[in-house]
Order: structure tokens, then C-alpha cells, then sequence
């Protein structure tokens, strides 16, 4: 018996492969990008500066 001990060295132990799991989708919601109220007036005011 000791025989098939020293048997099971021989053995490589090795790590189990890691789980991987699937990416979750973002339950975030979207936010929509704000539009600026005058932004013709703006870019007349930048110039009037120049």
C-alpha cells in the first residue's frame, strides 16, 4: 500500500481553470446628450470677442 502512495506523486497537481462568466449587460439606462438652447447665439458672441 505504501507503494501506491508514493505512486500518486507522481502525479502533476494542477490547478483548476478559472470560471469564466459571461458578461453581464449594464442595466444603466442611456442617457441622451443634452442639446444647448442658443448655440447659434454662442459661437456669434465667441466672435464679436475675437
Amino acid at each position: 500500500m505504501a507503494k501506491e502512495v508514493s505512486g500518486s506523486r507522481s502525479w502533476i497537481e494542477v490547478a483548476p481553470a478559472p470560471i469564466i462568466y459571461p458578461r453581464k449587460p449594464s442595466n444603466a439606462p442611456r442617457l441622451e446628450p443634452i442639446a444647448e438652447e442658443g448655440h447659434e447665439e454662442h459661437d456669434e458672441d465667441s466672435q464679436a470677442f475675437q
